[in-house]
């Protein structure tokens, strides 16, 4: 129920279209009621049968008093006159109906697409604010299909039963007093088949929520493995793994439509019998009302309008008695979707702004595990001067990447402290505190959008000439101008129409145009080749001169000239100094690092 009133809490600042909603589809409840009373008085005047619509006496009963109060005022002396108000009354109501109708639909169609917006942006809002941690345990392709699949299963599933629920109740406590006031007897015996229905609603249930549970499971892996096979369709190629790839997305097919058939078994079989109930009923109904037909204790007129309105009154009950199994695959999908808005930050948002920075960044005694089982980095202390190069080497896995991710925090220590001039950066708020920073790495991500969109990320207000001037400093216009479009031209999915030093050249820029105090750049140069590496590495020269930066190197060539180089081993700090004081201790994981990186380009 909390979770239902949760998914209800989206309406509320579309309370009057709601309100709309509900007295358009509580009019078509009541328009589907009198269609099936007006039978009774045409049956009477076709037939020449007094009509209980006939102007009432006191001593009327309550079937007379109620026909004479809806239909009375068209009874004639005159059969043909009394045939002909019928006949327009008909038309007049079902023209009026339709225009209900079509006018709730409309609402209902608005409600509903701007409700699923709503929920589509808190969705997403909420998955860009979660810290980087969070997707480094979760499937693209999950929360891919948790932002698309499962709003729009929880939209669909659970809101067009709140307009049910107005609905149908109507129409069937309006069509229930038709057919009390017709026959208390019959309509007891038309009743009992209710009891039988609640109990193979309350047997299905539980069926329902496991086969829906499976079901959306097997949408988010079906959709992770195809995000997953398209994003790497060049490794997929490479390695001619397509018979590979096609069978496990295959499995996950299966997987789906196992659940989809169990559900879709176990959710028809609900109204299937219920109906199955309520024709024995009908057929019940049908020999006692005939007996008194023919006694003569009840009128033909009148068994024929019950018979209608009992055929009536199973269309609303058969939408309720297929609610379950549509609120059961929505409330697994909103569990899925609230699952994701109340995950905790585990960043704690500072309270202060953080001005620009005046001495220093410090590592203090820092430790770091992403799990609790391992941790990555061992007590490691690392000073930043303002206007200082500082470089991190090492070989892959001893901690380098980690150490600009909770420079920028992405992750906060697990034990020590990072100190900006002297304040714990967790006393910053974090917006604040990551404008202070430009970011530059290995896997240059870009957006499918304009050279100049890209360049602007940071700062969308940015003029083209200060964008031009970001990409001058970076050695981009050259090659920017050259393209269809110049700055316009459009690159593609991650900037695929451009090559691997263009793209970092625009990331380059990117972090330059942000006026950041502090740059990054992590392995930056490491995955170009030799002639994207020179002028790459001559942009990064530009674009460093008396700015502070932090420089995580594999090729050691690349910060000869930084003010500071620590080198790292699992996780632990083992030398400090510059090129010169690391190469003169000969026994050094530096100095061995650099012969065998210099031994190797010279062998090539």
């Amino acid at each position: 129920m909390r979770t239902f009133l949760r998914v209800a809490g989206f309406v509320r600042p579309y309370w009057w279209m709601l309100l709309l909603s509900i007295v358009g589809n509580a009019a078509l409840g009541a328009f589907g009621a009198v269609s099936m009373a007006v039978i009774e008085p045409v049956l009477s005047t076709l037939f020449g049968i007094g009509s209980a619509a006939s102007p009432s006496t006191p001593q009327s009963s309550l079937k007379e008093r109620v026909f004479a109060a809806l239909f009375g005022w068209l009874i004639a002396p005159d059969p043909m006159t009394t045939l002909l108000h019928l006949a327009g009354f008909i038309v007049a109501m079902f023209v009026a109906k339709n225009l209900v109708k079509y006018a709730t639909g409309q609402i209902g169609v608005r409600l509903g697409e701007w409700i699923i917006r709503d929920m589509r942006q808190l969705v997403f809002s909420r998955l860009i604010e979660l810290p980087v941690g969070y997707f480094n345990r979760s499937k693209t392709g999950e929360l891919i299909s948790l932002v698309t699949t499962e709003v729009g299963l929880m939209h669909s599933s659970l809101l067009p039963f709140m307009v049910t629920l107005v609905r149908a109740p109507i129409e069937i406590l309006l069509l229930l007093g038709l057919l009390v006031t017709l026959s208390p007897k019959l309509t007891l015996i038309a009743l009992s088949t209710s009891a039988g229905t609640l109990l193979v609603i309350r047997i299905a249930r539980r069926y329902l929520r496991r086969y829906s549970q499976r079901m959306q499971q097997a949408v988010a892996q079906y959709t992770s493995t195809l995000q997953e096979s398209i994003a790497g369709i060049r490794i997929v190629k490479a390695f001619r793994a397509e018979p590979r790839v096609r069978e496990r997305f295959w499995h996950d097919l299966q997987r789906y439509v196992r659940s989809a058939i169990k559900l879709t078994a176990v959710n028809d079989m609900v109204p299937a019998i219920g109906e199955t109930l309520a024709i024995g009923a009908l057929a019940v109904v049908l020999y006692v009302g005939g007996t008194e037909v023919f006694a003569g204790a009840m009128r033909g007129s009148d068994l024929m309008t019950f018979l209608f309105a009992l055929f009536a009154i199973m269309a609303p009950v058969a939408s309720l008695t297929g609610i379950p199994g549509q609120i059961q695959r929505g409330l697994v999908a909103a569990e899925r979707v609230f699952a994701v808005l109340d995950s905790a930050a585990q960043l704690r948002d500072g309270t202060q702004d953080c001005p620009p920075l005046r001495d220093a960044i410090v590592f203090d005694r820092v430790s770091f595990s992403y799990d609790s089982t391992r941790t990555v980095l061992h007590d490691v202390t690392i000073r930043l001067e303002r206007g200082k190069k500082v470089a991190l080497v090492g070989i892959s896995g001893s901690g380098k990447s980690t150490i600009a991710d909770l420079l920028v925090r992405f992750y906060d220590p697990t034990a020590g402290r990072i100190l900006y001039d002297g304040t714990d950066i967790r006393s910053f708020r974090v917006a604040s505190y990551r404008q202070r920073f430009g970011v530059v790495s290995q896997d240059a991500m870009l957006f499918n959008d304009t050279v100049a969109a890209n360049i602007a990320l940071a700062k969308p207000d940015a003029t083209r000439q200060e964008i031009e001037r970001a990409a001058r400093i970076a050695h981009a216009h050259e090659f920017i101008v050259e393209l269809p479009d110049g700055y316009d031209t459009l690159i593609g999915d991650r900037g695929v129409r451009l090559s691997g030093g263009q793209r970092q050249r625009i990331a380059i820029a990117r972090a330059i145009l942000a006026e950041p105090d502090i740059l990054i750049f992590d392995e930056a140069t490491s995955a170009l080749d030799s002639e994207s590496e020179v002028l790459v590495q001559q942009a990064i020269a530009d674009v460093l001169r008396n700015r502070t930066a932090l420089v995580i190197a594999h090729r050691l060539s690349t910060v000869r000239d930084a003010d500071v180089i620590y080198v790292l081993d699992r996780g632990r700090v083992v030398e400090v100094g510059t090129h010169e004081e690391l190469l003169a201790n000969s026994n050094g994981i530096y100095a061995t690092l650099y012969a065998l990186q210099t031994e190797g380009a010279r062998a090539q």
